[in-house]
């Protein structure tokens, strides 16, 4: 859906828009179930930052 000038709003203001998309990592090599949780973890922990400094 087009709107005025160059922005779209999907549902117009102070909508809440949800952007789902898979995330694949793989370890190659032998890993622990503990170094899988850590790559885990800061995969995600970098997710959350990336996205936080968005808002």
């Amino acid at each position: 859906m087009a709107g005025s000038g160059d922005t779209a709003l999907p549902a117009g203001d102070g909508a809440v828009v949800h952007y789902y998309f898979p995330v694949e990592v793989e370890v190659v090599g032998d890993a622990n179930d503990a170094l899988v949780q850590r790559v885990v973890s800061e995969v995600f922990a970098e997710l959350d930052r990336e996205l936080a400094s968005r808002q």
